[in-house]
């Protein structure tokens, strides 16, 4: 078992000539943390860059050899904690429960979890996927694990394009699928899987989770709170809520939510969401619209119908209720619209 890992890492490289070392120790930043390229160390040694890394393959495959007979429990240990994990884990969340889990003592190593990437990656175990365009690097414990793993981000892929975003969000339905705490941590090892500043799982190319714009991220803002806002405070919340660090410019907002179908004036300088029941349109035309769908109605029944839609005051909406040109009022003191 590895009691030391930096004395168990000098004693790998004990063997290796001066050049060797340096370039299994810049590849793999032992000491600093940051990867040289292979271009930088062939300056710096005077030698191409395929010599590079030549001497960087050569050497590994000494290493892995010494790793698997001098470090095996310490290997064995590693896999069966990924196994623990799931089977598969993204890179730093791994080395990082590893580092609490594992026996070495790493309180005092530095670039502790550079190290034992070292050490997996030569012994070539766990399993190792590097980052591409697709997904954040990753480990696997084997070719069973990386199969299931993959086939759930496909089945939970296509759920998500093929599904009401708008219910997904709302009800949590994928992560309701995945219950289990390590399955849902393997889904944002894909790169268009993730979660908005609310916890709100998803395609990243949905603005509700990934906004780009103003008018998005001030209906996240508005979707998340459920009510009116002003759009004074819309503007606040997009910086309060960590959605954009920069902070938003009051009129910039205001002129985006005109813009936008999504968003509904319903008091000076207040906008909701379509979406939570609210509908564009002046007082007349909401009074007409609930006149028309409810049949005649009382003075004080259009307050209150009017008032779940807008934020006005009673004699505003009793104003236009008296419109002649629109309305009509009938002999029993309700209300109904000209045309009925």
């Amino acid at each position: 078992m590895v009691k030391n890992i930096d004395h168990f890492i000098n004693n790998l490289l004990a063997g290796f000539n001066s050049n060797q070392v340096r370039v299994i120790n810049e590849r793999f930043g032992l000491k600093t943390s940051k990867r040289a390229t292979l271009q930088k160390i062939g300056d710096e040694l005077g030698v191409t860059r395929e010599r590079v890394r030549q001497i960087e393959e050569q050497c590994t495959y000494k290493l892995s050899k010494k790793i698997k007979a001098e470090a095996h429990d310490f290997v064995s240990i590693a896999n069966a904690h990924l196994v623990s994990m799931g089977g598969v884990s993204e890179d730093s969340s791994y080395i990082e429960s590893l580092k609490n889990n594992i026996k070495t003592d790493l309180k005092n190593v530095k670039n502790a979890d550079v190290k034992l990437r070292f050490i997996f990656l030569t012994a070539g175990t766990p399993n190792y996927s590097k980052e591409n365009d697709d997904t954040k690097a990753y480990w696997y414990a084997d070719e069973d694990s990386n199969k299931k793993f993959l086939d759930s981000v496909k089945k939970t892929t296509k759920f998500l394009e093929s599904n009401n975003k708008y219910e997904i969000i709302s009800q949590k339905t994928v992560l309701a699928e995945y219950k289990n705490p390590v399955m849902q941590k393997m889904l944002f090892i894909p790169k268009h899987l993730g979660t908005n500043v609310f916890g709100d799982f998803g395609l990243r190319s949905w603005p509700e989770i990934e906004p780009k714009t103003i008018r998005d991220k001030a209906y996240l803002v508005l979707h998340k709170h459920g009510k009116p806002l002003h759009f004074e405070e819309i503007a606040k919340s997009i910086t309060r809520f960590g959605i954009d660090k920069k902070q938003a410019n009051i009129q910039t907002v205001h002129n985006e939510l005109i813009k936008d179908e999504r968003f509904v004036l319903v008091g000076r300088g207040m906008y909701a969401l379509q979406e939570h029941g609210f509908s564009s349109g002046t007082v007349r035309e909401v009074i007409g619209r609930l006149l028309k769908g409810n049949g005649p109605l009382a003075s004080y029944e259009v307050v209150k119908l009017v008032s779940a839609e807008r934020i006005l005051k009673e004699n505003t909406i009793l104003l236009s209720l008296q419109n002649r040109r629109h309305f009509k009022r009938l002999g029993d003191g309700r209300y109904s619209t000209k045309e009925a």
